[in-house]
């Protein structure tokens, strides 16, 4: 077996099907969900604000499903193949640390988790801060324009702090882009559904651009993917991998976009205008749960 790696990063090690320990990934998701459930998930719900059985199920299955993915994402041999291997699976990465995991998480918190946040003045000031929708679209197109840069990419992926670096600036971005959507603290009732979907629009468009590059460009873009050592799948070379990577961002991020657009979309229809209440999450697609 090969030197044990605390992080998944490209290694230009031929590959192999045989299994890799990722202590530090390990170590990462467990000090991660462990801190999850600690913030998000404890505490009683005051009377007269306690959900029901089916949407406390539900945000406690939306909170193992998102930890689950987070840590198969991360962890042999997606977070190996993706960081060293194939662009396709990086942009699998992309996709589930950006977009899938986090509402996934924010859907999981307990209303009791916001109650202890608006009583912290500054922190509660920070969040506010910084999920500001015009702030949080930024941040998120910005970094995920930056984490497509061949100049930036290359450099960090043959370390593992890099390479960890990369995922968790797709993860807190995420993070950061879906909160206004799934967590009304603080309330915004100027964030009206139109607005929310022009937020999901504008906000991930950067995404259709980059995966229409990956899929047009005439050579591979990224030297460490371009050089990795070949991956045993028929006709796979760099240059076809690359525009996978392109699909999987047209074809599978895209998607998730517009459910998401939607759902806001046919929940306005259906209610009217939206307010937001403390406690209400919203689906992982990014609309208000009726919690």
């Amino acid at each position: 077996m090969n030197d044990v790696q605390w992080w998944c990063s490209a290694s230009g090690v031929t590959w192999s099907w045989e299994w890799r320990p990722y202590p530090g990934v390990w170590l990462f998701v467990a000090a991660f969900a462990a801190a999850y459930w600690w913030i998000a998930r404890r505490g009683d719900e005051p009377e007269g604000r306690r959900e029901s059985g089916r949407v406390h199920g539900a945000r406690i299955f939306s909170a193992v499903l998102g930890i689950i993915f987070l840590w198969l994402t991360l962890d042999w041999p997606v977070g190996a193949i993706g960081a060293g291997y194939l662009a396709g699976v990086h942009a699998i990465q992309f996709v589930m640390l950006a977009m899938v995991v986090p509402p996934l998480l924010l859907l999981g918190v307990r209303p009791a988790a916001l109650g202890r946040l608006e009583a912290r003045d500054g922190l509660s000031r920070f969040v506010s801060l910084i999920t500001t929708p015009l702030l949080s679209m930024v941040i998120f197109a910005f970094v995920m324009v930056v984490t497509h840069v061949p100049r930036v990419v290359d450099p960090l992926m043959v370390s593992q702090a890099g390479s960890f670096a990369l995922d968790m600036a797709w993860l807190l971005s995420g993070f950061i882009f879906w909160w206004p959507l799934m967590i009304p603290a603080p309330l915004r009732p100027r964030f009206v559904p139109p607005l929310r979907m022009l937020y999901l629009f504008f906000g991930t468009i950067a995404h259709v651009f980059i995966a229409m590059w990956l899929l047009l460009a005439p050579y591979p873009v990224y030297a460490t993917y371009e050089l990795a050592p070949p991956f045993p799948f028929p006709g796979l070379n760099p240059l076809v991998d690359q525009q996978v990577a392109g699909g999987v961002m047209l074809l599978v991020g895209s998607p998730l976009v517009l459910v998401a657009i939607s759902i806001v979309f046919f929940r306005w229809l259906g209610t009217g205008e939206e307010r937001p209440r403390p406690g209400a999450g919203v689906t992982a697609t990014g609309a208000a749960s009726t919690g």
